[in-house]
């Protein structure tokens, strides 16, 4: 059916207006003044109180576009939202609470041939956006996202924690999906083929870390796979998102046969613990390790560590996950750190200890378990690491910290999970639910690995 093109195009205009102010209604709500607003109805009683509205500090400052607007624009808008007619649209309800007509998607999220959701603000407040991902070069992979693992630094990028984060963010950096197309040069990859994509995207590909497939530790730092400056000044975005575009370098080939929602967590979480497991050679059976903490990393420290053939021991501050430590993920011992009789029974008894508590702790009842010779390989990030030297002096042992791997490890990683049948803990969930998982992530209320079903739920 034929419309008249300026009805059209004045319904379009009003819908986007509309879409401006979505995302100021969901942080008005989270600031709890759903009351206030609703109690607007005479807003010329001298009597009410004004709406408050925090000054947001430098650091936190947004581009203006996404600035706090004033309460009389949000009740012009609530008005607006009446005075359309909606009846010829339906509607999806997604988790962040706002209610987005499907048929004017395009025109409500933007343009751009690439659909994601993305934080505006640091709030970390999700929703759908869409933008343009680049065409394919020569030496480029474009994948069609079918899974993306969440990872904390999910959480600490869309809340602009270190005070860089570059918004419209899209995050998601444990990515995993099927070739579309290929550039002229692309030898090793073809369409159809399952494959990976994890913390970084690009790096100089000439300093001696390069050379040596540790990518990594780019002398010039790597390009981060969202919030990283590419080299034509914009800035990457993620995996939350319908399809990436990815030079061949960095992608890697998922074996035949693994789940593909159980490979995304390996591309962050497995290779952060099973990259210093192989520095360290923790790969020797018989020999003892120690996990501290059981959450997405700890809980792949176990499987490695069992993978390997080590006696593992876990340690927790909740006794809540001793049955999990020791009977789903096959530990063999699991041991309340604040217990200090537990902890004596161990003195000098472990040969590694994997510690991926990122909350502050002490490090020398720790350093206390190991062997002669045996290491700490921190791989969180506490505020602060203090010891006492006779820790290390006494018995020459020593502490060391790590990241992920370079691409080479990365790719042997996971043909190691696929021959050794290594699979993460995951809870699958559509893209609408991100924002409650991100709250679930920061409670520690996930086992293991949030994995988004990007193929079945991004439309």
């Amino acid at each position: 059916m034929l419309r008249n093109p300026r009805s059209v195009q004045v319904k379009r205009e009003k819908i986007q207006r509309m879409s401006y102010f979505v995302v100021e209604i969901q942080r008005l709500v989270s600031d709890q003044m759903e009351q206030t607003i609703s109690r607007s109805n005479d807003l010329d009683d001298a009597s009410k109180p004004p709406v408050y509205v925090p000054e947001s500090s430098e650091s936190d400052r947004v581009p203006q576009e996404h600035q706090r607007i004033r309460r009389s624009q949000v009740i012009a808008f609530i008005a607006l939202t009446f005075t359309l007619d909606f009846s010829s649209y339906s509607f999806r309800s997604y988790s962040s609470g706002s209610c987005l007509p499907n048929s004017t998607m395009a025109a409500e999220l933007g343009h751009g041939n690439c659909l994601s959701w993305a934080a505006r603000n640091v709030t970390g407040t999700l929703s759908p956006y869409r933008f343009d991902r680049r065409s394919v070069g020569a030496d480029d992979i474009s994948l069609k996202i079918k899974y993306c693992g969440v990872c904390f630094a999910d959480v600490v990028w869309t809340r602009n924690k270190h005070g860089d984060s570059m918004y419209p963010l899209v995050p998601g950096h444990e990515i995993v999906g099927v070739v579309t197309s290929t550039g002229s040069n692309v030898k090793g990859f073809k369409v159809g083929d399952h494959i990976g994509v994890g913390t970084y995207v690009n790096s100089c590909r000439n300093c001696e870390y390069c050379d040596d497939f540790l990518e990594v530790f780019c002398s010039k730092g790597p390009t981060l796979t969202f919030n990283g400056l590419e080299s034509d000044g914009t800035f990457t975005k993620g995996g939350y998102s319908s399809f990436i575009v990815v030079h061949e370098r960095y992608c890697y080939k998922i074996p035949d046969g693994y789940p593909l929602d159980k490979a995304a967590p390996l591309l962050c979480a497995g290779i952060t613990v099973y990259s210093p497991m192989m520095r360290h050679k923790m790969n020797q059976p018989g020999k003892s390790l120690g996990v501290i903490g059981l959450g997405g990393l700890g809980h792949m420290a176990v499987k490695f560590g069992k993978a390997f053939g080590l006696k593992v021991t876990v340690f927790s501050t909740s006794e809540s996950k001793k049955e999990e430590a020791l009977n789903l993920l096959r530990a063999d011992n699991f041991v309340i750190s604040s217990d200090k009789q537990q902890m004596m029974s161990l003195m000098k008894s472990l040969d590694y200890i994997i510690d991926t508590a990122s909350g502050d702790h002490p490090f020398d009842p720790y350093m206390s378990l190991l062997k002669v010779g045996g290491v700490l390989v921190l791989v969180g990030f506490p505020s602060e690491v203090r010891l006492l030297p006779i820790s290390l002096n006494m018995g020459a042992k020593s502490i060391s910290g790590s990241m992920t791997g370079g691409t080479k490890e990365t790719q042997e990683m996971l043909n190691f999970c696929a021959t050794n049948q290594v699979y993460p803990e995951v809870e699958v969930i559509n893209i609408q639910y991100i924002n409650e998982a991100l709250e679930r992530l920061i409670k520690r209320d996930v086992k293991y690995r949030f994995v988004i079903d990007i193929a079945n739920s991004l439309n």
